[in-house]
């Protein structure tokens, strides 16, 4: 993409982790200035990602975000600003029970439900800590998790898996899924099994029809497989230097690595310097 065709964007979407949520789970001053910066040129500008609403909120009011946000993988949009779900799609629990079923047989994969804004597991195995920053704070233990299901159908299934058990994990999901539910790897812990249409492509391309905001106009950044679709659909799909394959070869641009600022990067040449 050269200078001479760079369009004029009004809807920007970013993920968190490994795009502008560096590992000590901050954010630099030149990506908040970044994003400042855009919203006062009046670009709309939303977070994309797979953490439930109470961890989001801190980092919308942060970064000035002016938008709905795309939560749950995109298959929650919610309106900060109004405090309205504007959309919002559910696991079948029959499905999401069987999934919980291959913790026994996968000690080493632990099962999180999230429903509504509480999150579930069956035993507290690491740190307090980590469940908080990574997880959401509403951390609640049951030892039947389908009982919880029985209750209400969940928003998504996250398995917390060693790196080296992912690609065995994204498979063995899969197959428990056939074809009834979206899996992807959304950090290099987590794999997510979440509603069939849940996804950050739909999620963000609705957002946009929301707004009345033509796709070419819209630009997201991202790292993971889980970004790979709305950087495939926006009219601007920019993936850091650090993201997976999948990811990179969707992109228009390639930033820099997030440990050199790439988000803000992206969004100085494309939105603040067009």
């Amino acid at each position: 993409m050269t200078g001479l065709d760079k369009p004029r964007i009004e809807l920007l979407a970013f993920d968190l982790d490994g795009t502008v949520l560096d590992d000590h789970f901050e954010i630099s001053p030149r990506v908040r200035q970044a994003v400042r910066g855009a919203v006062s040129r009046g670009v709309r500008v939303t977070i994309a990602t797979g953490r439930p609403l109470p961890v989001i909120r801190p980092f919308y009011a942060a970064l000035g975000v002016n938008a709905p946000v795309l939560a749950m993988q995109g298959g929650l949009i919610y309106d900060f600003a109004s405090e309205k779900v504007l959309h919002e799609l559910t696991l079948p629990g029959d499905l999401a029970c069987a999934l919980m079923e291959l913790e026994s047989r996968r000690p080493a994969w632990q099962a999180v439900l999230f429903v509504g804004d509480s999150v579930h597991v069956s035993a507290v195995r690491y740190p307090p800590k980590f469940y908080a920053s990574l997880l959401g704070a509403n951390l609640t233990v049951d030892a039947d998790l389908c009982a919880v299901i029985a209750r209400r159908d969940p928003d998504k299934v996250l398995f917390v898996i060693p790196p080296e058990d992912a690609e065995e994990s994204l498979r063995e999901l899969q197959r428990i899924s056939a074809g009834r539910a979206t899996v992807v790897q959304s950090h290099r812990l987590f794999v997510e099994v979440n509603p069939l249409d849940a996804h950050k492509g739909a999620g963000l391309a609705r957002l946009a029809a929301d707004l009345n905001i033509p796709r070419e106009r819209v630009m997201a950044i991202g790292d993971q497989d889980n970004d790979m679709t709305m950087i495939a659909w926006a009219g601007v799909g920019v993936a850091m230097g650090n993201a997976s394959p999948a990811t990179l070869a969707a992109a228009d641009w390639i930033a820099p690595p997030i440990s050199a600022d790439g988000a803000a990067a992206a969004i100085e040449r494309f939105i603040l310097l067009a």
